[in-house]
């Protein structure tokens, strides 16, 4: 948005200069006041800035087109307004603002910020603008979330994605440590080497080298789904996990790193490569695309497999032509929550610790940052393992 100035012309009249910026151009000697000329309802006003230099007047003009782009998002009048006369941040524009800077994240990540923040707003009520975030505010939207029963663990995740908001806008708010929800931290459960047994005899062979992939890498979902022949190292026996820009792929964290592969799974790995599907992609589906939906298909596996605890109740919708909701258990449809995919990478770490890797080992190989993180991912040894060392502790006296 251009910047005006008033000046007289040779016949002493005033009249308006458009300030001309650029490289080599100076504008630090010009004196306010300091004119904009926005477009407000289809035309053109004249608005004088408060700004007392040149590049205050520069910041107005900004926040004043930034407040013309929210008010087309959807802010008020008013709200567009206080932003160009007050410097004062609507909320909402905080909000997308933020979302556009996170652009970068997984799909899914996106879309968890976009709907959290997105509730926030709708809980604030008349709070509009990031000044008037407050402790009490913010205790007021964990209200909202308790009044739906929110989980302890959802409400936390929520107030942090909160915290990320305030934080990039420069707000200092939080509630207390000691109002914040009890989170229950997740106990490692890795699979039983008979639930392993009894998955992988009821998979086919295409579908057990997937699984065998993600069992001896611990990877995630996705950095299987877009692995790729050009990140095994054959020689070395590793994997590498590394952004593919081209497709949207980030790893979490933004780490890469390098994974040992068991000679095994190498071995499979090379008879798949001689035969390959896709010259770039290690998994593909029929279209020839990399491959998704491994959870669900893996709850699908269980089913076939019969290691479904059979307690599991919830309500999906079901039928090809008149799809109605229905209530089914884990006993006849893959709905168990005790089946999910990052137990195999939990399989697979606590299967590292138990034969000798070193723990900050194990962190690297995971790609977490710190070790806190690595420690909830170790399941504890099955006790059947451990009955030499349990009758040894016991009888040695």
């Amino acid at each position: 948005m251009s910047i005006y100035v008033r000046q007289k012309n040779n016949k002493g009249a005033w009249r308006f200069r458009k300030v001309r910026e650029g490289r080599g151009i100076k504008t630090g000697d010009l004196r306010p006041p300091f004119y904009i000329r926005p477009f407000v309802n289809g035309k053109q006003v004249w608005n004088r800035l408060s700004a007392a230099s040149f590049k205050e007047a520069r910041e107005d003009a900004d926040r004043t087109a930034d407040a013309l782009e929210a008010h087309s998002k959807g802010l008020t009048v008013a709200e567009a307004d206080a932003l160009a006369n007050s410097h004062r941040m609507p909320i909402k524009l905080a909000v997308e603002t933020y979302l556009q800077q996170k652009r970068s994240k997984a799909k899914k990540t996106v879309a968890q910020y976009r709907l959290t923040l997105n509730e926030f707003v709708e809980a604030l009520g008349k709070v509009r603008y990031m000044d008037e975030i407050s402790e009490h505010v913010l205790r007021g939207y964990k209200e909202f979330m308790v009044e739906r029963d929110y989980a302890g663990k959802t409400i936390d995740t929520r107030l942090n994605i909160v915290y990320f908001l305030l934080k990039k806008n420069n707000v200092v708010a939080r509630l207390p440590r000691d109002e914040m929800p009890t989170v229950e931290e997740e106990t490692a459960v890795p699979y039983a080497d008979e639930e392993l047994k009894k998955m992988f005899g009821a998979m086919t062979p295409e579908e057990g080298i997937r699984y065998r992939f993600f069992l001896g890498t611990g990877c995630r979902d996705k950095e299987v789904t877009f692995a790729s022949w050009q990140d095994i190292n054959w020689s070395k026996k590793e994997y590498h996990v590394r952004r593919k820009e081209d497709v949207g792929f980030t790893p979490k964290n933004h780490e890469s790193r390098t994974i040992p592969l068991p000679d095994s799974l190498i071995g499979e790995l090379k008879k798949r490569e001689k035969a390959k599907q896709h010259d770039r992609w290690i998994f593909v589906n029929d279209e020839g695309r990399p491959d998704n939906h491994f959870l669900r298909k893996l709850k699908r596996i269980a089913l076939r497999a019969g290691i479904n605890c059979g307690q599991c109740k919830t309500s999906i919708t079901k039928g090809r032509w008149k799809r109605t909701l229905r209530e089914v258990t884990c006993k006849t449809d893959p709905v168990c929550e005790h089946i999910y995919l990052h137990r195999l990478r939990k399989t697979c770490a606590t299967r590292w610790m138990e034969h000798g890797v070193p723990i900050r080992t194990v962190q690297s190989y995971l790609g977490h940052k710190n070790l806190e993180t690595t420690m909830l991912y170790l399941g504890i040894t099955d006790s059947s393992k451990l009955r030499g060392n349990i009758n040894a502790a016991f009888d040695r006296d």
